[in-house]
């Protein structure tokens, strides 16, 4: 799912802001709200890896072998990756 503004919109809300002597720029606000929506669309991404994790280690609980480097290096890029959205939604809320 993306939340991104049509070209209609754009254009629109910049021919306005426009004739009203304002910025062209989004509203930090609409910025804001962007920002919220990509993180909450990585957050569900995030949830399917988790999601595949577990299937992982049910596959692994029910005799599978896992190779255990590729499995260390998954896990820490799922964990980086959850740091940095959990980082990006703190600024996002402070800002």
């Amino acid at each position: 799912m993306t939340n991104t503004m049509t070209v209609s919109r754009f254009i629109s809300t910049a021919a306005l802001n426009a004739a009203r002597g304002q910025s062209t720029a989004l509203d930090p606000q609409d910025r804001i709200d962007k920002s919220v929506d990509e993180l909450a669309s990585a957050r569900a991404h995030l949830a399917r890896v988790g999601n595949n994790l577990n299937q992982i280690a049910f596959a692994l609980n029910a005799g599978g072998y896992p190779d255990p480097v590729g499995l260390d290096n998954a896990i820490t890029a799922v964990r980086d990756a959850v740091s940095k959205v959990e980082a990006c939604a703190a600024a996002v809320v402070a800002a």
